[in-house]
């Protein structure tokens, strides 16, 4: 098995109900790329009815909760790309812009903020002043408290701790930031580096990984299953083993590279 294939990080995959998401792809980061369009595909394709509840206020792009809302029936709200499975649970004060798909036993608690492209997947949970855009959450993952969680993919039961951060946009240079650009995500893996073509990609948490509070992820870091990141810690880019260990460096100061 190819050490980026999909299959390496989410082994649980066969029992994501959108695993087709994955479906063709080599390296395990096409998913990101690919999520906007098979969020649209699967809302476009949804024969539910428009949300007609107090709790969910539609304007200007948005959907805001004003109450709590745990639809008995799917939802969708078109103008999205929205779609809210029976059984979601969206606490007052969620925003989100679509599109999205919210899974049956999903829960979205107050405070929380989905921008574009998110799949929240079976009883996955994006908790208070979390941040989540272009992700997917696999079955049971859980970014609980004050995370940022930005091109990325968590697989079944992945836990990110308070304050985790999962940093999706390279260091850049000011011209870069004159010009409005930025350089792809590079991967070294397999003896090679690796061009993901994405100028934003964030990380791949593998199923039942832990990450401590305050831990931050490199854009282009790729933890296997298990692994654990001490409170803290911070995870350089690159391919990491399943099971993998990461204890907190100690900060230093050197030239800064050219």
């Amino acid at each position: 098995m190819s050490a980026t294939a999909p299959d390496a990080y989410f082994r649980e995959l066969g029992a994501f109900p959108h695993r087709e998401l994955f479906k063709g792809a080599e390296r395990v980061w096409e998913a990101v790329a690919l999520l906007g369009g098979f969020l649209r595909a699967l809302a476009d394709a949804a024969d539910a009815p428009a949300p007609d509840v107090p709790a969910l206020r539609v304007e200007e792009g948005l959907a805001v909760s004003e109450g709590l809302l745990v639809p008995k029936e799917r939802l969708k709200v078109p103008s999205l790309g929205l779609l809210i499975e029976a059984g979601a649970r969206v606490e007052p004060g969620v925003v989100i812009k679509g599109p999205a798909l919210l899974c049956g036993g999903a829960e979205l608690r107050h405070g929380a903020y989905l921008r574009e492209n998110c799949l929240i997947g079976p009883g996955a949970v994006v908790g208070h002043a979390t941040e989540v855009k272009n992700s997917a959450l696999l079955n049971g993952a859980e970014a609980g408290h004050f995370a940022y969680v930005g091109d990325s993919l968590l697989g079944a039961r992945a836990n990110l701790g308070a304050g985790v951060k999962l940093a999706n946009l390279r260091f850049r240079t000011e011209e870069e930031k004159r010009a409005g650009a930025a350089r792809s995500v590079r991967v070294r893996a397999e003896g090679e580096e690796l061009d993901t073509g994405l100028g934003k990609f964030g990380a791949v948490v593998g199923d039942d990984a832990e990450l401590g509070c305050n831990a931050v992820t490199s854009p282009g870091a790729l933890l296997g299953p298990g692994c654990w990141v001490a409170p803290g810690a911070v995870v350089a880019r690159g391919v990491w083993p399943a099971k993998s260990f990461f204890r907190g460096a100690r900060p230093r100061v050197a030239p800064r590279p050219l």
